[in-house]
C-alpha cells in the first residue's frame, strides 16, 4: 500500500510541474514608480532603475503578493549565465506596484 501511495504522488508531482500547467501571461501597468537595482551586465554591471507610473510589462502573478514581470527579452548572449556579459531578464515586484491590464 505504502508503494502505491509513493507512486500516486510521484505521479501527481510529475504530471503538475509539465509543461502543460505554465502560468498564464498577462500584461501589468505600473501604478506606482518603483525603483531597485537591475543587472545589465557588461562593463556596467548592475544600475538603478526606476520604472515609471504607466509602463507595461508582461508578467505572472506567483500568488504570494508578488509579480514577476519580464524586464529585457531573452538572446543567445544571455545563455551560458553566469558570465560577465548576463543581464537580469525577470523582476520580483510587489503587487502593490502593479495591476493587471486586460
Amino acid at each position: 500500500m505504502k508503494k502505491l501511495i509513493y507512486f500516486l504522488t510521484l505521479t501527481f508531482a510529475i504530471v503538475s510541474c509539465s509543461p502543460g500547467s505554465k502560468l498564464v501571461q498577462t500584461n501589468y501597468e505600473f501604478i506606482k514608480e518603483y525603483t531597485t537595482t537591475i543587472t545589465v551586465g557588461g562593463v556596467v554591471g548592475v544600475t538603478e532603475r526606476t520604472f515609471k507610473t504607466g509602463e507595461t510589462f508582461g508578467g505572472n502573478d506567483l500568488g504570494n503578493g508578488l509579480i514577476k514581470i519580464r524586464i529585457a527579452e531573452h538572446t543567445k548572449q544571455n545563455e551560458d549565465c553566469p558570465n560577465s556579459w548576463c543581464y537580469q531578464e525577470f523582476l520580483e515586484v510587489s503587487n502593490e506596484f502593479l495591476k493587471r491590464i486586460e
